[in-house]
């Protein structure tokens, strides 16, 4: 079963709020690691359970991993050798040098908190670093290749069970020590929109450096009014930034009772991206592009799933989107849905026609950045209202 988002979970900067926020950073380690709800009485004596959340994820995870530092430094391992003993002593000393580093992996696969053993620039996981720092590189390199989002438990090798014995580190602590990371923005690379490609993404360190796309004046404070559904103020003082000079019929565009979300020049033509109610009849919210033709009058298309913005590639206009499908399941007794995929949604203007790419990206599009001679996609996934899966994310088929 398909289902829209809720346009609420877009806010303008197209980051997803959580549904329900953490009340404290116990509720919080819960999310970076399950293994924390085996453990609440000792966050309580900790007094977690009154600490306030932690902002930002890297200072989160850093947090996490300092204090099972501490809490595994006071036990007490007189059944261990004293080679043992040695190792762990090695390992925990190593374990408080990573979370000083605060460089955790980043999420950019998958839709749903889960462990990154190695991600594509090169972080290791705390796990993963421990195995490094005693000489198991090839190991660790095999792991992010085979099954790179693999937990500690579901692991079966020899040479990992040996090395888990020797450390000195119990399976049950490695286990509790591994993080699950939230998903992340990810800007892909693209070159051709539509053809079948192996992912590549920005180095995350890299983002702040793109550049903002051509029409980035939509964005700002009075468009973001009109996101809300306010009436329009001043939109043709703000179109005339872009050089475009028609005298668009917005009452005409207000019988149509829909919110205007975003609008761009392509060419001379003026194209709108706009919301309508909830229709119970059709089971979803309506988007529609409009566009203001030379006659005088709106042109209307109604999409199949819900566009946000619009944006060029390599001289063609494209509207961005996606949506969520949902599965049925019981959870205390009770029918509920829950979301299950997070799908990307494009539409290609050639000549008169908005035409759909046929092609997944893993996420809600909501714009292409440039940095240098290279194009990135954006997308995220929604993670507010707990979805568990996405699609796998590898090579995708040509559009046809």
């Amino acid at each position: 079963m398909k289902k829209l988002l809720p346009i609420w979970l877009l806010v303008w900067c197209m980051a997803f709020a959580q549904a329900k926020p953490p009340a404290n950073v116990y509720e919080q380690l819960c999310k970076v690691n399950p293994e924390w709800h085996k453990h609440r009485l000792i966050a309580q004596q900790l007094g977690l359970l009154n600490t306030p959340i932690i902002e930002a994820e890297q200072d989160l995870l850093a947090f996490h991993i300092q204090t099972l530092h501490k809490i595994f430094s006071k036990r007490t391992v007189n059944d261990l050798s004293a080679t043992q003993q040695r190792n762990r002593e090695k390992h925990l000393a190593v374990l408080n040098q990573y979370w000083q580093l605060r460089d955790c992996p980043r999420n950019y696969y998958l839709s749903y908190h889960n462990p990154v053993f190695i991600d594509h620039e090169g972080r290791y996981c705390a796990v993963g670093y421990l195995m490094l720092k005693s000489g198991k590189q090839e190991f660790c390199k095999a792991v992010q290749k085979n099954s790179n989002f693999i937990k500690i438990r579901e692991i079966q090798s020899t040479e990992f069970t040996q090395w888990q014995t020797n450390s000195g580190l119990s399976l049950n602590e490695l286990a509790w020590i591994q993080p699950y990371y939230s998903p992340q923005t990810r800007y892909e690379e693209i070159n051709t929109i539509g053809t079948a490609r192996t992912p590549r993404f920005l180095d995350s360190l890299q983002t702040f450096y793109l550049n903002r796309p051509s029409d980035y004046y939509l964005y700002n404070h009075q468009f973001s009014r009109m996101f809300m559904g306010e009436r329009l103020l001043n939109i043709q003082k703000a179109l005339r930034k872009s050089r475009y000079w028609g005298k668009p019929d917005w009452k005409a565009l207000e019988k149509q009772q829909m919110s205007i979300l975003h609008l761009t020049q392509y060419g001379a033509q003026l194209y709108v991206i706009a919301r309508g109610q909830y229709a119970e009849d059709l089971g979803k919210t309506q988007f529609a592009i409009f566009k203001w033709n030379k006659q005088g009058k709106w042109e209307r298309f109604n999409t199949e799933f819900p566009v946000y913005v619009f944006f060029t590639h390599k001289g063609k206009l494209y509207a961005g989107g996606g949506y969520e499908t949902h599965i049925k399941t019981t959870e205390d007794g009770m029918a509920v849905e829950k979301p299950e995929y997070t799908h990307s949604y494009l539409l290609r203007l050639d000549r008169k026609n908005w035409n759909k790419i046929d092609q997944e990206y893993g996420g809600i599009v909501f714009g292409m950045y440039r940095r240098g001679n290279k194009s990135y996609l954006a997308t995220v996934v929604n993670t507010s209202l707990g979805g568990k899966r996405a699609p796998i994310l590898s090579k995708a088929k040509p559009n046809k």
